[in-house]
């Protein structure tokens, strides 16, 4: 049976909230930062496909900044035995959170929702950064907006409504969001 190491999976998450920001070419990242392309018309479904992106973005971006800064928030799944075997064997506490969760397959990994992202985040990434807790709250409130105006809606189903790009809303939510999250994923141990 194939195993897989999941050892660096905070990074390839990382990479895959880059490329999710940027699918639609809305969004680029340069330097370690998101900016806004220029904006032309789109058709409904790109637009929401581009805010279905976005909002998954952040969440993968928030849970690679969670694991980066080793913040278990896994669960184990039930009756997740098949497929491939999982291992961290070059990541101790990635290995350490899953020996002590039972997890032995790829199918056994719940990562929950981005509501319980925010919530571990909350109680134990942010008490022990030294952030703003300005900063800090910004990104709750933010990530509780999308969660009722886009994430939720945009993901399960097509309203017409929401098939048009709003600059204001990317410019002053979906912007300042993502790059907080790059600052915190880019967060040196230092400041643990």
């Amino acid at each position: 049976m194939h195993t897989v190491d999941i050892s660096h999976i905070a990074e390839e998450n990382h990479r895959y909230a880059i490329h999710l920001a940027g699918s639609q070419n809305v969004l680029s990242y340069q330097n370690n930062f998101f900016v806004l392309n220029d904006l032309h018309e789109r058709e409904p479904f790109e637009s929401v496909d581009f805010w279905r992106d976005v909002s998954l973005a952040a969440e993968i971006l928030l849970k690679a900044s969670l694991l980066k800064h080793h913040v278990p928030f896994f669960k184990k799944r039930a009756h997740g035995e098949y497929g491939e075997k999982v291992t961290a064997a070059t990541n101790l506490w990635l290995h350490e959170t899953l020996k002590t969760l039972q997890i032995d397959y790829i199918a056994q990994i719940n990562t929950g929702t981005i509501s319980t992202a925010i919530r571990s985040a909350e109680k134990e990434l942010f008490p022990k950064i030294a952030w703003s807790a300005k900063k800090e709250k910004l990104i709750s409130e933010m990530i509780y907006i999308i969660i009722r105006t886009r994430r939720n809606r945009n993901s399960h189903f097509f309203f017409p409504n929401q098939g048009s790009l709003d600059r204001s809303e990317i410019e002053i939510l979906y912007l300042p969001l993502l790059n907080l999250l790059e600052e915190l994923y880019h967060i040196s141990k230092g400041h643990l």
